[in-house]
């Protein structure tokens, strides 16, 4: 018993790490002192465990896009992706990624709900799924390829 209530504390005691990184490139295309390109990337890793391994990688990339010279985006793109090792190999298990595209595309200066489209995807290493789990995924894979 003893034991045991010597590992719980250990294991409270273990400290994870963050370490994160935003660079920032702006660009002006035509050069008349109005950015017309500004790119924002946030890179974030953790060490969860503190075994100094990472165990979530997530990088997020948003870039606005001045098309018209007023200072103000007429486009927006935000993609996030994240890597997850579940297991502490210091493989990345599972990876996330979503993508937000927004534009002014009648030109009446705001971004309505309508100009907004968004796109998300999971992938998942194949040895990390479950027997069952996999046929499913070989059968989401086939949609569209036979009538139903």
């Amino acid at each position: 018993m003893a034991d045991d209530a010597q590992a719980g504390a250990d294991e409270s005691e273990v400290e994870g790490e963050v370490e994160i990184t935003i660079d920032t490139e702006v660009i002006d295309v035509d050069e008349d002192g109005v950015p017309d390109i500004i790119t924002e990337t946030t890179t974030i890793v953790a060490d969860l465990d503190g075994d100094g391994v990472p165990d979530v990688i997530e990088q997020t990339t948003v870039t606005g896009y001045d098309l018209d010279g007023d200072g103000v985006p007429d486009a927006i793109e935000k993609t996030t992706v994240t890597g997850y090792d579940l297991d502490g190999d210091g493989t990345i298990d599972v990876i996330e990624s979503t993508t937000i595209e927004a534009a002014d595309v009648d030109g009446d200066g705001t971004i309505s709900e309508d100009e907004v489209s968004a796109e998300s995807m999971i992938a998942v290493r194949e040895d990390m799924l479950d027997e069952g789990d996999e046929s499913e995924a070989d059968d989401s894979n086939d949609a569209g390829d036979s009538p139903a």
